[in-house]
């Protein structure tokens, strides 16, 4: 498993990404304070290892984001979640955030998502994330 880093100007890793050994999905972790710049490199990351070798899971954790995200909303929703599924990603299973303002944020993406673009579902804790998502794999 090949684990990726994006960090920030001062050094500080924002995102940390990892594709599974048996290529079932691509984990993702976001990391501190995030902006619209912060969260395209990201998911374009992402993209990139879609594109590299294509994967029908996505495991997205926020367990260790600090506030909103909305300034993504849109773009996720209507520019990365197409791109993604023409890449082979077809479920996504997203760990909230602690903070209220990161689980707004994903109610807003959860409401402009189209389900024939992505199949996705919030949870909690990690474990049950990967049980869910595992399960949706087959």
């Amino acid at each position: 498993m090949e684990k990726k880093e994006l960090k920030k100007a001062n050094g500080d890793v924002y995102f940390e990404s990892v594709r599974m050994t048996d290529n079932a999905y691509v984990f993702v972790n976001w990391v501190g304070i995030q902006s619209l710049e912060t969260m395209v490199m990201g998911y374009n990351l992402v993209l990139s290892m879609l594109k590299e070798k294509s994967c029908p899971g996505l495991l997205n954790s926020n367990r260790e984001l600090i506030g909103p995200w909305d300034d993504a909303v849109t773009y996720l929703a209507y520019k990365w979640a197409p791109a993604a599924h023409g890449l082979g990603l077809r479920n996504v299973a997203h760990v909230l955030s602690p903070g209220i303002f990161g689980q707004r944020s994903y109610e807003k993406f959860s409401q402009l998502l189209k389900e024939e673009d992505l199949h996705l579902r919030a949870f909690e804790k990690q474990a049950q994330a990967e049980e869910w998502l595992l399960l949706h794999l087959v």
